[in-house]
C-alpha cells in the first residue's frame, strides 16, 4: 500500500489533488487467488483491503489515458520480483478504473474522497 500510495501521489504535479482511502474488503476472487498462490499453513488467512485512489484537477491534465498509464505503472510496481524466494507471500491485485463516472459512481467517489472537494465531473482510480 505504501509503495502504491507514493507512486500515485507523485504522479501528477500541483494543482492536481490525490486522495487515498483504505477500506476493508471481502473479495472472494482475491481470496481464491491468494489461496491458489500461497500456503495457508505458512501465511495464515488473508485480510483483504481496497486501496482507493481519487484524483481531481480542474486544469484538464488528468486524462483517461494518463490514469490508465498510472494504473499499469502501479500494478507493475507492485508485482513481485521473480527472483524472490519461495517463502514470500504472493499478494494478488485487482484494478478497477473509473473515469467519467455515471451519477451513482460519481456520488460514491465524492463520498469516499471528501478531501478532493469535487463538485464537477470526476476522474478516479480505485
Amino acid at each position: 500500500m505504501d509503495r502504491a500510495s507514493t507512486r500515485a501521489q507523485g504522479a501528477f504535479p500541483h494543482p492536481a489533488r490525490c486522495s487515498v482511502v483504505v477500506e476493508e474488503s471481502d473479495s472472494l476472487l482475491l481470496r481464491r487467488q491468494w489461496h491458489r498462490e500461497n500456503d495457508v499453513d505458512v501465511f495464515g488467512v488473508p485480510e483483504g483491503r481496497d486501496v482507493c485512489f481519487g484524483f481531481a484537477d480542474s486544469s484538464g491534465r488528468l486524462t483517461v489515458a494518463r490514469l490508465e498509464s498510472l494504473s499499469r505503472d502501479i500494478l507493475a510496481h507492485l508485482e513481485l520480483d521473480p527472483w524472490v524466494s519461495d517463502d514470500t507471500e504472493s499478494v494478488p491485485w485487482i484494478l478497477t478504473l473509473t473515469t467519467g463516472a455515471d451519477p451513482t459512481s460519481r456520488r460514491e467517489i465524492v463520498t469516499r474522497h471528501p478531501s478532493l472537494e469535487v463538485r464537477r465531473p470526476v476522474l478516479a482510480l480505485s
